[in-house]
């Protein structure tokens, strides 16, 4: 994603043996295990996905295709390549929504279980969020078939 949008990005450090990654700060720990061979391809597309829709608003009103939790989601799965987790500042900027709709919409997100939030002990102030292993599968299957798609042709079934 943009230089914008990592401005106020904290890392985790990953444990590259376990796997195990941890909020800079935090006691939380988040699997990393779960990325695979192939996932930084899939990266790759979650932040096109996310610059086409973005070049959509250049034609179109935003709040016509505006998905505030599609947005948080690819962009967890894109800066969580390498273990990394990102502040909720970070993650209301990329959902491209006024803050308090973004801040809804992480809720709903973590009560789903496809994100996972801990307070940063340096600073309770902020929360550093990453797609649970949940959220990371269920994007991943999406991009992959998304990631198909080019090579498929309309079949007489799909008219």
């Amino acid at each position: 994603m943009d230089a914008i949008l990592r401005e106020q990005d904290v890392s985790a450090s990953v444990d590259r043996e376990t796997g195990v990654s941890r909020f800079a700060g935090s006691s939380m720990p988040i699997d990393a295990t779960g990325f695979q061979a192939g996932d930084d391809a899939l990266a790759t597309l979650a932040c096109s996905i996310t610059g086409a829709r973005r070049k959509l608003a250049d034609h179109l009103e935003a709040s016509l295709f505006a998905n505030p939790g599609l947005d948080i989601m690819l962009f967890l799965f894109a800066e969580g390549l390498n273990g990394a987790t990102v502040t909720t500042n970070a993650c209301c900027a990329a959902a491209g929504v006024p803050r308090t709709t973004a801040l809804r919409w992480i809720k709903l997100l973590q009560d789903r279980g496809l994100v996972l939030g801990s307070d940063d002990v340096s600073d309770r102030r902020v929360t550093m969020l990453a797609l649970s292993q949940t959220g990371r599968s269920t994007i991943r299957a999406w991009l992959t078939e998304i990631a198909a798609i080019p090579l498929q042709r309309a079949g007489p079934q799909d008219r």
